[in-house]
Protein backbone atom coordinates (compact mmCIF):
# COMPACT_ATOMS: atom_id res chain seq x y z
CA UNK A 1 0.00 0.00 0.00
CA UNK A 2 1.00 3.63 -1.03
CA UNK A 3 0.76 6.15 1.49
CA UNK A 4 -0.38 8.55 -1.48
CA UNK A 5 -2.53 11.02 0.97
CA UNK A 6 -1.40 12.60 4.07
CA UNK A 7 -2.85 15.57 5.84
CA UNK A 8 -2.04 16.47 9.40
CA UNK A 9 -5.30 16.83 11.39
CA UNK A 10 -4.94 18.08 14.64
CA UNK A 11 -2.95 18.17 18.04
CA UNK A 12 -5.18 17.04 20.91
CA UNK A 13 -4.35 17.20 24.45
CA UNK A 14 -7.13 15.09 25.87
CA UNK A 15 -8.94 11.77 24.68
CA UNK A 16 -12.37 13.92 24.53
CA UNK A 17 -11.41 16.11 21.36
CA UNK A 18 -9.80 12.76 19.17
CA UNK A 19 -11.83 12.14 15.89
CA UNK A 20 -13.91 9.48 15.82
CA UNK A 21 -14.56 8.61 12.57
CA UNK A 22 -13.90 4.80 12.86
CA UNK A 23 -10.87 5.13 10.83
CA UNK A 24 -8.05 2.29 11.81
CA UNK A 25 -5.05 3.54 13.41
CA UNK A 26 -1.65 2.92 13.76
CA UNK A 27 0.58 4.67 17.14
CA UNK A 28 4.06 5.52 16.93
CA UNK A 29 5.76 5.75 19.88
CA UNK A 30 8.94 6.54 21.70
CA UNK A 31 11.52 7.59 23.67
CA UNK A 32 12.02 12.19 22.98
CA UNK A 33 14.25 12.30 20.32
CA UNK A 34 14.74 8.94 19.14
CA UNK A 35 12.96 10.32 15.29
CA UNK A 36 9.22 9.88 15.44
CA UNK A 37 8.55 12.38 13.29
CA UNK A 38 11.53 11.90 10.80
CA UNK A 39 10.22 8.41 10.60
CA UNK A 40 6.48 9.52 9.88
CA UNK A 41 7.83 12.41 7.28
CA UNK A 42 9.86 9.51 5.63
CA UNK A 43 7.22 6.64 5.52
CA UNK A 44 4.49 9.00 3.67
CA UNK A 45 7.19 10.84 1.73
CA UNK A 46 6.36 14.13 3.26
CA UNK A 47 9.39 16.51 4.03
CA UNK A 48 7.65 18.26 7.19
CA UNK A 49 4.46 17.11 7.44
CA UNK A 50 5.21 15.74 11.21
CA UNK A 51 7.21 19.08 12.47
CA UNK A 52 10.83 17.66 13.62
CA UNK A 53 11.85 19.59 16.88
CA UNK A 54 14.77 21.17 17.39
CA UNK A 55 14.26 20.65 21.07
CA UNK A 56 13.56 16.80 22.57
CA UNK A 57 10.04 16.59 24.07
CA UNK A 58 8.24 18.99 22.10
CA UNK A 59 5.80 16.50 21.02
CA UNK A 60 2.99 17.27 24.22
CA UNK A 61 0.28 15.98 22.43
CA UNK A 62 -1.61 12.94 20.29
CA UNK A 63 -0.72 14.36 16.86
CA UNK A 64 -3.62 12.97 14.30
CA UNK A 65 -2.51 12.31 10.68
CA UNK A 66 -5.11 11.24 8.08
CA UNK A 67 -3.69 9.55 5.58
CA UNK A 68 -5.69 7.81 2.38
CA UNK A 69 -9.08 9.02 3.66
CA UNK A 70 -9.29 5.85 5.76
CA UNK A 71 -6.79 5.49 8.39
CA UNK A 72 -4.92 7.50 11.23
CA UNK A 73 -1.43 7.37 11.97
CA UNK A 74 -0.94 9.05 15.37
CA UNK A 75 2.32 10.26 16.92
CA UNK A 76 2.47 9.75 20.80
CA UNK A 77 4.09 12.22 22.81
CA UNK A 78 7.85 11.07 23.76
CA UNK A 79 8.73 9.95 26.77
CA UNK A 80 11.90 9.98 28.85
CA UNK A 81 13.19 13.35 28.40
CA UNK A 82 15.00 14.80 32.22
CA UNK A 83 14.77 18.13 31.10
CA UNK A 84 11.14 18.19 31.00
CA UNK A 85 8.97 19.01 34.37
CA UNK A 86 7.96 15.20 36.02
CA UNK A 87 4.34 16.97 36.41
CA UNK A 88 4.70 17.55 32.73
CA UNK A 89 6.11 13.87 32.01
CA UNK A 90 3.34 12.47 34.43
CA UNK A 91 0.13 14.33 32.22
CA UNK A 92 2.10 12.54 28.72
CA UNK A 93 2.32 9.25 30.61
CA UNK A 94 -1.41 9.87 31.38
CA UNK A 95 -2.31 11.05 28.35
CA UNK A 96 -0.39 7.98 26.49
CA UNK A 97 -2.05 5.79 28.84
CA UNK A 98 -5.54 6.66 27.97
CA UNK A 99 -4.89 6.88 24.31
CA UNK A 100 -3.83 2.98 24.33
CA UNK A 101 -6.92 2.10 26.82
CA UNK A 102 -9.42 3.67 25.00
CA UNK A 103 -8.98 3.96 21.46
CA UNK A 104 -11.16 0.75 19.71
CA UNK A 105 -9.39 0.89 16.20
CA UNK A 106 -5.62 1.09 17.36
CA UNK A 107 -4.12 -2.06 15.06
CA UNK A 108 -0.87 -1.99 16.31
CA UNK A 109 2.14 -0.06 17.57
CA UNK A 110 5.04 1.11 15.72
CA UNK A 111 7.75 1.13 19.17
CA UNK A 112 10.89 3.00 17.78
CA UNK A 113 14.19 2.80 19.43
CA UNK A 114 17.18 4.35 19.19
CA UNK A 115 19.77 1.93 17.58
CA UNK A 116 22.53 3.44 19.41
CA UNK A 117 21.07 3.47 22.72
CA UNK A 118 19.20 -0.09 22.81
CA UNK A 119 16.51 -0.61 25.36
CA UNK A 120 16.20 1.57 27.42
CA UNK A 121 13.80 1.27 31.06
CA UNK A 122 11.08 3.64 28.92
CA UNK A 123 11.11 1.47 26.49
CA UNK A 124 10.23 -1.67 28.48
CA UNK A 125 7.74 0.09 30.37
CA UNK A 126 6.07 1.72 27.46
CA UNK A 127 6.19 -2.69 26.05
CA UNK A 128 3.99 -3.43 29.33
CA UNK A 129 1.48 -0.63 28.52
CA UNK A 130 0.88 -1.16 25.27
CA UNK A 131 -0.39 -5.30 25.87
CA UNK A 132 2.18 -6.95 23.99
CA UNK A 133 1.57 -9.47 22.80
CA UNK A 134 -2.21 -9.14 23.27
CA UNK A 135 -1.85 -5.83 20.48
CA UNK A 136 0.52 -5.91 18.19
CA UNK A 137 3.65 -3.94 17.59
CA UNK A 138 6.73 -3.41 15.57
CA UNK A 139 10.13 -2.03 16.54
CA UNK A 140 12.60 0.17 14.51
CA UNK A 141 15.73 0.50 15.73
CA UNK A 142 16.10 4.21 14.60
CA UNK A 143 19.01 5.93 13.33
CA UNK A 144 20.79 3.01 11.86
CA UNK A 145 23.13 5.09 9.19
CA UNK A 146 24.92 5.91 12.55
CA UNK A 147 26.34 2.38 12.95
CA UNK A 148 29.14 0.16 11.57
CA UNK A 149 28.20 -3.10 10.25
CA UNK A 150 29.38 -5.06 13.49
CA UNK A 151 27.70 -2.67 15.53
CA UNK A 152 23.94 -3.48 13.84
CA UNK A 153 24.61 -7.33 14.21
CA UNK A 154 25.70 -6.80 18.08
CA UNK A 155 22.33 -4.12 18.27
CA UNK A 156 20.33 -6.39 16.14
CA UNK A 157 21.08 -9.74 18.67
CA UNK A 158 20.77 -8.22 21.81
CA UNK A 159 17.37 -6.14 21.03
CA UNK A 160 15.80 -9.55 19.91
CA UNK A 161 17.02 -11.29 22.47
CA UNK A 162 15.16 -9.10 25.10
CA UNK A 163 12.25 -8.40 23.33
CA UNK A 164 11.78 -12.30 22.38
CA UNK A 165 10.62 -11.34 19.53
CA UNK A 166 10.25 -12.64 15.81
CA UNK A 167 12.69 -11.04 13.94
CA UNK A 168 10.32 -9.86 11.23
CA UNK A 169 8.77 -7.59 14.07
CA UNK A 170 12.38 -5.56 14.36
CA UNK A 171 13.86 -3.77 11.80
CA UNK A 172 16.34 -1.01 10.97
CA UNK A 173 15.46 2.19 9.90
CA UNK A 174 17.56 5.35 9.06
CA UNK A 175 15.16 8.40 7.47
CA UNK A 176 18.80 9.80 6.25
CA UNK A 177 19.67 6.74 3.66
CA UNK A 178 16.19 5.75 3.74
CA UNK A 179 17.32 1.89 5.04
CA UNK A 180 13.99 0.46 5.60
CA UNK A 181 11.52 2.19 4.29
CA UNK A 182 9.98 0.07 1.87
CA UNK A 183 9.79 -2.70 4.92
CA UNK A 184 7.91 -0.39 6.87
CA UNK A 185 5.30 0.87 3.94
CA UNK A 186 4.72 -3.18 3.78
CA UNK A 187 4.34 -3.76 7.50
CA UNK A 188 2.28 -0.72 8.45
CA UNK A 189 0.24 -1.47 5.50
CA UNK A 190 -0.08 -5.75 6.81
CA UNK A 191 -1.53 -4.16 10.32
CA UNK A 192 -4.00 -1.57 8.71
CA UNK A 193 -5.24 -4.71 6.89
CA UNK A 194 -6.29 -6.70 10.02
Amino acid sequence: MEFNEAVFVGSFYDMAQIPRTGFAQIAFAGRSNVGKSSLINRLLNRKNLAQVAKRPGKTRALNFYEINRHYYFVDLPGYGFARVAKEEQTTWRKLIDSYLEQTRNLQGVVHIIDSRRGLQEDDLSLIEYIGFPQRKILWVLSKSDKLSANQKAAVYRDTLNQLQCSPKELIFFSALDGTGVSELKKLVSEMLRK
